[in-house]
């Protein structure tokens, strides 16, 4: 989705003599914040990722094919959101998925994603979760989790 952006004029009065941007630090605090944004976490996963899926139906064409999605029970202790669209690249993965704030819809209105903060939601909830991504026909399962540094850490765990 295409976030509005208005252009600032700044105007200065006097010479800047030193000057500094801002950053973040990379730290399990920082991480846990940007993830944490949610009052109702498990349904903020849920409604996340459930986008997510319906913005992959999209870009490949197919609006209108329903999800599966697994809701945990007390056999199945486990959430899956499953789509059939476009899958994510390995490429996307290492590039897009993990940084905070890149998302591949900023440029369009057609898909709801557009922060990218969204496929990080998960860790509002729990240390460690599964993606698994079937992309031009590769199936690759990665692990997201908090690594003994506490920052959020993807690993591929099978091909």
């Amino acid at each position: 989705m295409i976030l509005q952006d208005n252009d600032t004029t700044i105007e200065q009065i006097g010479i800047v003599t030193d000057e500094a941007q801002f950053k973040m630090k990379a730290s399990r605090k920082a991480f846990q914040i940007l993830s944490d944004l949610y009052s109702d976490k498990p349904l903020a996963i849920v409604r996340e990722l459930g986008c997510n899926a319906m913005d992959s139906h999209i870009a490949s064409g197919q609006p209108n094919r329903p999800l599966h999605v697994h809701v945990p029970n007390a056999l199945e202790p486990w959430l899956t959101i499953q789509d059939f669209g476009t899958g994510i690249s390995h490429e996307n993965i290492y590039k897009i998925y993990t940084e905070y704030f890149n998302s591949t819809k900023t440029n369009t209105n057609d898909q709801v994603g557009m922060l990218g903060l969204g496929s990080k939601s998960p860790f509002c909830y729990t240390d460690a979760f599964t993606i698994t991504s079937i992309h031009e026909g590769t199936k690759r399962i990665y692990n997201a989790y908090f690594s003994q540094a506490g920052v959020p850490t993807i690993s591929l765990a099978s091909q």
